[in-house]
């Protein structure tokens, strides 16, 4: 068993895979595993297909950039005669240069048999690229997408533990973000400190309460037993992130995922995640994706992946909105 590696900030995770995520009829094809990593993680990876039959393989630049954005990714693909998709093969080949290097890569294969041989090669290829493959791999026993029946595909099991190989991708995720050059610090629980744990009670009451537009910098402080000022500070200094940046991104993400998976209005949507007012959720969204709420939905049902166009670090959203509760004031937004 990998023992956890703590994360303050929930991990992106980018699912870079040669098939649907849903079938044409709707039914969710590998249900574990999205659903799995967004509970372990805190936060629902991005799914993103490449090459799909029929149309034009996803645009490099948006791989590159997604990836490049991810703090881990996931590989799943079709096996067939030893070898896996010629669409995962250009996936790989658009990643070359700098997308990839030194994030860990967790492998799962779509295969009637636990043959290794693609596997292994796809571990060498990474390897090339200077991302680093962790040791588990799966194996989703039949085949993809619409060429299986809805029975099989619910009667299918991974060869090995789905929540392990997910608890192992975060560990290095977690190693890797550490070790990694310009990292907030500390990132790792230190032992009986008692700031630390101070602020990691308020993350988790911040992720908990993030869609409630009744939270305030007050509150969260309040939660950390901290003065808003100096919550404020040790926030940052901790996470890395200012309380509002780290707000705004579950929210968004939450936003994103309710506009791509759900039939609701934008409007229900805007409160749904924590806002009052519609015109400030749509300034935020689009800041964050460089499309308004209505068209990045229009582009999700017309078959293409939004999810990573004109997206931009949340860093730069608080220069552009105003801030939950600033330090010091009472105020809500």
């Amino acid at each position: 068993m990998v023992q956890p590696f703590a994360l303050t900030i929930p991990p992106a995770i980018l699912i870079v895979s040669d098939t649907p995520e849903y079938s044409s009829d709707g039914t969710q094809l590998f249900p574990g595993l999205r659903t799995t990593i967004g509970t372990v993680a805190g936060r629902r990876p991005e799914w993103l297909r490449v090459g799909p039959a029929g149309r034009d393989a996803v645009p490099r630049e948006l791989l590159r950039a997604s990836a490049a954005r991810a703090h881990a990714l996931v590989l799943l693909t079709a096996v067939r005669n030893n070898s896996c998709s010629g669409e995962i093969k250009l996936a790989l080949d658009h990643l070359d240069g700098g997308p990839v290097r030194r994030k860990p890569v967790g492998l799962v294969s779509v295969s009637a048999a636990r043959d290794t041989h693609a596997v292994d090669h796809l571990r060498i290829v990474l390897a090339a690229l200077d991302a680093v493959v962790i040791p588990s791999a799966l194996t989703v026993p039949g085949y993809p997408a619409a060429a299986s029946p809805p029975e099989t595909r619910a009667a299918a099991t991974p060869h090995g533990t789905l929540s392990g190989f997910v608890e192992e991708l975060l560990w290095f995720t977690g190693r890797l973000r550490a070790d990694a050059p310009g990292a907030p610090t500390p990132v790792e629980r230190p032992g009986g400190d008692p700031v630390a744990e101070q602020v990691d009670t308020a993350v988790a009451f911040i992720r908990e309460r993030f869609a409630d537009n009744e939270l305030t910098l007050g509150l969260a402080a309040r939660a950390a037993h901290m003065s808003k000022y100096h919550f404020s500070r040790t926030f940052k200094k901790r996470t890395g992130h200012r309380f509002i940046d780290f707000v705004t991104e579950l929210r968004m993400e939450l936003a994103r995922s309710l506009l791509m998976e759900s039939n609701l209005p934008v409007a229900d949507i805007c409160v749904q995640v924590g806002y009052r007012d519609l015109s400030h959720f749509q300034r935020t969204f689009k800041a964050t994706y460089s499309l308004s709420p209505s068209v990045f939905r229009s582009a999700a049902q017309a078959g293409f992946t939004p999810s990573g166009i004109g997206a931009v670090e949340t860093t730069d959203i608080a220069a552009r909105q105003p801030v939950l509760c600033a330090p010091g004031e009472g105020s809500r937004h």
